[in-house]
């Protein structure tokens, strides 16, 4: 959950707010200065390659005519032909642009600056010929480190799942009791809860890790992203591929929030299993509302930038072959995942609206029940008034009887 669009709504609202405390941090702490150890150009180097260019390019009349040019295409900046003397400024100039943009970065320990220190350093490497790559590299290398806890909460999740029936019986013993619950009852239930916990090998703080790992790494990635517009224009214009070439507006057809609630939904459509496990109502209700979220947040999200996009086009691809891998037999058994169980008889789900009806009356019930209690604390008290009053009266009545014999 932490991964998706339930996070993200909470983003979208916090954005501005963490902006604030972004702006006030970066003036209270001290700069952090740990540039991830690489050379970055300075403006000098620039201006030096860029003469380097210029009168290299002057001194090759030799080779080419003096009247003719070496025709290229710069993608993204004219799709007519240049020739290369322009070309070479254009790119020396953008190479400044950059330069200038990365010496007069003064990050925080704030953790977006930090995502955006790991993206320039892994873009610096010279690997990947943009910073869509980059990107892509850095989160594919998050999910790889975190599949192991994703593997522990899904075998996790896989055990309590056949658990939650016996658990459900104990707890539905314990509820029968009502008031008659003393301090040893409760102990007995505890350990036999503890019990069944050690018999099915889990622990509900076990499916946890996987999301508190993650969560914040997406948020991390996801500020910085969207406030790396604004810290590097010029590395976030230059960084696109394919129809997007500018990261730092938003996509011109619409392809990346259409295909982000695609993948997102289809990674909901093939893990449903899996949620579904230990309570089908509660898994359908979740199901239906993750299905929702997929076709809501595109009008949401449709003017993010291109590159918070790439990050969530990438996480969310690498989920759903995670989810088909983890659903492969052979995968399970090496991994110790178990399948679903069985629905239990009486307990399947009919249908949506049905489960809210039951839910509505399930409420009613209980209000009933509540107020019926109350009703019999009432005249309970009430009797127990009565009782007291009378037994006043006869001894008052006794008194009086023992005064006149006295007289």
């Amino acid at each position: 959950l932490f991964h998706h669009y339930g996070t993200v709504l909470v983003l979208v609202v916090c954005g501005p707010l963490s902006k604030m405390i972004r702006t006030a941090t970066r003036r209270i702490l001290l700069p952090t200065h740990r540039r991830w150890s690489r050379h970055t150009p300075t403006i000098q180097e620039c201006l030096s390659n860029r003469q380097m260019s210029t009168s290299s390019s002057a001194g090759g009349n030799d080779t080419l005519p003096a009247d003719e040019s070496f025709p290229t295409t710069l993608p993204g900046i004219s799709s007519s032909p240049i020739d290369q003397q322009s070309g070479l400024d254009a790119t020396a100039e953008t190479a400044l642009k950059i330069a200038e943009e990365v010496a007069a970065f003064d990050p925080t320990w704030w953790p977006s600056d930090q995502a955006l220190l790991l993206l320039n350093y892994i873009n610096g490497l010279d690997v990947f010929p943009c910073y869509a790559y980059a990107i892509g590299a850095t989160t594919i290398a998050f999910r790889t480190l975190l599949f192991p806890l994703f593997v522990k909460a899904q075998r996790n999740s896989s055990r309590m799942a056949h658990m939650q029936p016996e658990l459900t019986a104990l707890k539905d013993q314990l509820d029968r009791l009502g008031d008659k619950v003393d301090q040893a009852q409760q102990q007995k239930y505890m350990m036999q809860t503890r019990a069944l916990f050690k018999k099915y090998d889990c622990n509900p703080l076990s499916s946890l890790i996987a999301p508190l790992a993650s969560a914040p790494i997406f948020m991390s990635m996801f500020f910085g992203l969207k406030n790396g517009v604004d810290i590097f224009p010029a590395l976030f214009e230059t960084g696109g591929i394919y129809w997007f070439t500018d990261l730092s507006a938003p996509d011109p057809y619409g392809i990346m929030p259409v295909l982000s609630a695609c993948t997102f939904l289809a990674m909901t459509e093939t893990g449903k299993e899996q949620m579904m496990a230990s309570d089908p109502n509660r898994g359908k209700m979740m199901l239906n509302l993750f299905r929702g979220l997929a076709v809501i947040m595109v009008p949401i999200t449709w003017n993010f930038n291109s590159a918070v996009f790439v990050y969530w086009v990438t996480n969310n691809t690498w989920s759903l072959g995670q989810t088909v891998l983890l659903k492969q037999p052979s995968v399970k058994k090496a991994l110790g995942i178990w399948d679903p169980p069985k629905p239990v008889p009486g307990k399947e789900s009919k249908g949506l609206f049905n489960d809210i009806a039951n839910a509505f009356k399930s409420k009613e019930q209980e209000t009933n029940a509540l107020a019926a209690e109350k009703v019999k604390a009432h005249n309970q008290i009430i009797e127990q008034q009565k009782r007291v009053h009378k037994e006043i009266l006869d001894r008052e009545g006794i008194r009086k009887g023992k005064g006149r014999r006295k007289k």
